[in-house]
């Protein structure tokens, strides 16, 4: 399917999105609705994009593009339209984008926490084996154990040390 990303650049444009990204991210995963019209109305280097198909919102996708790499912070694909490929294109898309992709997903503990890798596996991510814990979104917010997915097969550690430092220092820093 052919999608298109549409950037967010003011607060009201997250709106139609929003009840997705609430739907689709426990709390402890994901920052307030308040905190992200902030950064948004900031201009902040975080980039936030609609998924667009068929002139219809499909999803939402969340990215930041530091020198080396693109960190894929959130990633929803509206429930009605999952199976179609959306989840897939966006991810090629953002191959075209950046060569290096990391993100964080969950611990293959449930059936569909064990789909969401398999579903990046088959796009091009390696399982990291590293322990890792995502910051805290918040006061209240614990942090979470997740894993890390690179789009390099042979991501260094000492390079992975690198991009994990500068995804906490402009990611997570930003929670307000």
């Amino acid at each position: 399917m052919k999608i298109q990303f549409k950037r967010i650049i003011k607060s009201s444009d997250f709106d139609p999105v929003s009840e997705l990204y609430i739907a689709s991210f426990p709390p402890e995963e994901r920052r307030e609705l308040s905190e992200i019209y902030q950064l948004i109305s900031k201009g902040e280097i975080f980039i936030y994009q609609m998924i667009i198909a068929k002139n219809k919102i499909a999803g939402l996708c969340i990215f930041w593009t530091f020198d080396e790499f693109t960190y894929l912070e959130h990633l929803a694909v509206n429930p009605e339209l999952r199976g179609v490929g959306i989840g897939e294109e966006t991810i090629s898309l953002l191959h075209k984008k950046s060569q290096v992709l990391l993100l964080e997903t969950e611990l293959p503990v449930d059936d569909i926490s064990k789909r969401r890798i398999k579903f990046y596996e088959r796009n091009g991510f390696k399982l990291m084996q590293r322990q890792y814990f995502q910051p805290s979104y918040g006061k209240g917010k614990p942090e979470v154990e997740l894993k890390l997915m690179s789009s390099i097969q042979n991501l260094y550690d000492e390079k992975l040390s690198e991009y994990i430092l500068q995804i906490r220092n402009k990611v997570y820093r930003q929670v307000l």
